[in-house]
């Protein structure tokens, strides 16, 4: 009996051990647990233009755009099929010569179509001046998680910072509508973005 107990006693931790790491690793409502980043996640307004009144000499990287898959947890969100492709541009965003955010943008190929049709060409034109210039854009709740190796976008930042593989690092996810038509924004934060701002 007392090998049963334990038996049970061990399943059951060994359960609660997976739901706290599926917990760790989920989207979230709130940020969990103490970080320096807790401000910047959670500003509600214009990321770029909070980086730029930090850092005078602010600038956008432009890594990458193409069309493609879009990562399993962002499919459903825009309401895509495991065989969609989207437009997704990825983008550095630097403070005085530092990377401190990369910005990661998801649209589906029916969404690109209408107002936001010109999205294909920005370049390096910061996205967020876009979105918050035009009143008629609205924006989802903020998501939060910790980024770990295993994750695409942990792998997309370290393809550029290969010294951070062994860092998790924190990021926030939202939904921009114009009308019917949606964006996903992704920022993932490094950790020169709560250096000294005159770093």
């Amino acid at each position: 009996m007392g090998v049963v107990a334990q038996n049970v006693s061990l399943a059951t931790l060994t359960e609660m051990r997976q739901l706290k790491q599926s917990s760790e690793r989920a989207w979230q409502r709130a940020v969990v647990g103490q970080t320096p980043f807790r401000s910047w996640l959670q500003e509600r307004g214009s990321l770029t233009a909070r980086l730029k009144k930090h850092y005078p000499a602010f600038s956008v990287e432009l890594l990458a755009q193409a069309w493609r898959k879009p990562h399993v947890d962002e499919q459903a969100m825009l309401r895509l099929n495991a065989m969609s492709r989207a437009w997704v541009r990825e983008v550095m965003l630097r403070g005085n010569g530092q990377p401190r955010v990369f910005a990661h943008s998801v649209i589906a190929r029916q969404d690109l179509r209408g107002p936001w049709c010109r999205l294909r060409a920005i370049g390096r034109v910061p996205l967020g001046a876009a979105l918050f210039a035009n009143p008629k854009v609205t924006r989802g709740p903020l998501q939060f998680r910790k980024l770990y190796a295993q994750h695409p976008l942990h792998q997309a930042v370290c393809r550029y910072h290969p010294q951070l593989q062994q860092h998790p690092l924190w990021a926030r996810r939202s939904l921009f509508r114009l009308h019917h038509h949606l964006l996903l924004v992704t920022e993932v934060f490094l950790p020169a973005c709560v250096d000294h701002p005159h770093d």
